[in-house]
């Protein structure tokens, strides 16, 4: 009988000892555990130097531009956006936000060299239908034509009118009669403008995010319940191995309106993530968290959350004119601290 109670209570206390060394070793790891920033590139004095990120308090800007709706104000964003590129200082640091309309604009200029709007003005005036001829109407609204209404002549000086808005020309004459020649050298004209703007937003030093409501995203569900998937790359599963393996794509995300019991979730460090980095603008949460090699930063919240204690980073959303970029900049990139 004692040699049994012996035994159990050998049992008993390497069971205590392997759990105590279990937990120590967790201990361990936590402790040990370094932050994931690397060294960060600042100027001083004209000259680059790198950096080590300290504990402390940091305030990262990303700046939202008023990106508009009408093809002329447009236009005028973009040439003014081409401005910025061609006169911003090389050693300024800026994160850009930038509407989804935006960036597909963009994406449609470097395919075509004109937008969707502008496509209608490379139409041959004969060939244009009659939903498209009353959409040149609206267009040129400010044109008080007098002659040669309700011809293929009409909708071609329209066309050619509208061209020379958007170089910023002067001498339109509405009673020339006008060729397609004549359009086809505007219309080179400003596709070479357009390029020039979508190349130098190509090479300049700004980085950007996009833009886009959750509720705007295509959502998928997978037969497994705890798996989720939307936009191209994103997945949110409770477990790794139910995560699916979906393309990455370049552009970073910045999501709004997203739910708030997964956001919870994500806080909390109890979903995982097919994605580097995600910034979440939500009311709940400021700061920034990791899952594994997942990024989640939190954006536009009252409750701080950083998963290193000592290292508050804060990535904070400014609305700005384009022009006024020119005044402004940050000290950091996004990428600085989260790649």
């Amino acid at each position: 009988m004692k040699k049994i109670v012996m035994i159990m209570m050998l049992g008993a206390s390497l069971t205590s000892f392997s759990m105590f060394d279990k937990i120590k070793s967790e201990i361990k790891w936590k402790e040990e555990e370094q932050p994931r920033f690397g060294e960060v590139k600042v100027v001083i004095n004209g000259e680059p130097k790198m950096r080590k990120v300290i504990p402390g308090k940091y305030e990262i800007k990303i700046y939202e531009l008023n990106y508009p709706e009408e093809l002329f104000e447009k236009n005028k964003f973009y040439n003014e956006f081409n401005q910025v590129l061609k006169n911003v200082d090389k050693n300024k640091k800026y994160s850009l936000l930038l509407e989804k309309r935006f960036y597909d604009d963009m994406k449609k200029i470097k395919e075509s060299e004109l937008s969707d709007e502008e496509e209608i003005l490379e139409i041959p005036a004969s060939s244009l239908d009659e939903n498209q001829r009353q959409e040149l109407v609206s267009m040129s609204g400010k044109l008080n034509l007098t002659q040669y209404l309700g011809t293929d002549q009409e909708f071609l000086n329209r066309q050619v009118y509208i061209l020379n808005q958007l170089l910023n020309k002067e001498g339109f004459d509405e009673n020339n009669v006008y060729s397609e020649l004549d359009k086809e050298f505007l219309i080179s004209e400003l596709k070479e403008k357009r390029k020039n703007i979508v190349e130098n937003f190509r090479k300049s030093n700004f980085e950007y995010f996009v833009k886009e409501s959750y509720k705007n995203i295509d959502f998928n569900k997978f037969e497994d319940d705890s798996v989720y998937t939307f936009d191209k790359d994103i997945v949110i599963s409770e477990d790794v191995e139910d995560q699916a393996i979906l393309p990455e794509i370049k552009e970073n995300i910045y999501l709004t309106d997203f739910p708030k019991d997964i956001l919870d979730k994500l806080a909390t460090n109890k979903l995982k993530l097919k994605r580097r980095i995600l910034l979440l603008e939500n009311n709940e949460y400021q700061g920034y968290t990791y899952n594994e090699e997942n990024t989640v930063i939190f954006i536009n919240g009252k409750k701080p959350k950083y998963y290193y204690g000592d290292y508050k980073i804060n990535v904070i959303k400014r609305k700005t004119d384009v022009l006024n970029l020119l005044k402004l900049n940050s000290n950091y990139y996004v990428s600085d601290f989260f790649k």
